[in-house]
């Protein structure tokens, strides 16, 4: 599944995705779009909706069912501060908007491609003439 990701969270260890259905359904019901809320997240800026709302469709989009999403969402939340969910649904909607195969760490890009010197120059530690 792309973009999905799995996360341990105080509602347990679940897969998470929201594929462009499920992020238009959580435009709908948060009416911003992801990478708006992905802004008020980072900024602090969020609404308990936000939150809320992207971890619900989330779970559906990582496979849950809609009548188990929502009552496990909403006893989540009330049991646990909002700020304790907001990392987990931080990473969800980070998941949806970047794609994991962009992330180059531990490539060798660039490595090896600078020219050799030629010596055209005198060295750092030559006095002079």
């Amino acid at each position: 599944m792309s973009h999905s990701v799995v996360i341990s969270w105080p509602g347990g260890e679940h897969r998470f995705a929201l594929p462009l259905g499920r992020l238009r359904a959580l435009q709908g019901t948060t009416n911003a779009g992801p990478e708006e809320i992905f802004n008020r997240f980072r900024t602090g800026t969020w609404r308990a909706d936000d939150v809320l709302e992207t971890l619900r469709h989330g779970l559906i989009g990582g496979g849950m069912e809609q009548e188990e999403a929502g009552p496990l969402i909403a006893r989540i939340g009330e049991q646990h501060g909002l700020i304790d969910l907001k990392l987990a649904a931080y990473k969800v909607i980070g998941a949806a908007l970047f794609n994991p195969d962009d992330d180059r760490v531990g490539k060798d890009e660039g490595a090896g491609t600078a020219p050799p010197e030629n010596g055209g120059s005198a060295g750092s530690t030559d006095t002079g003439p």
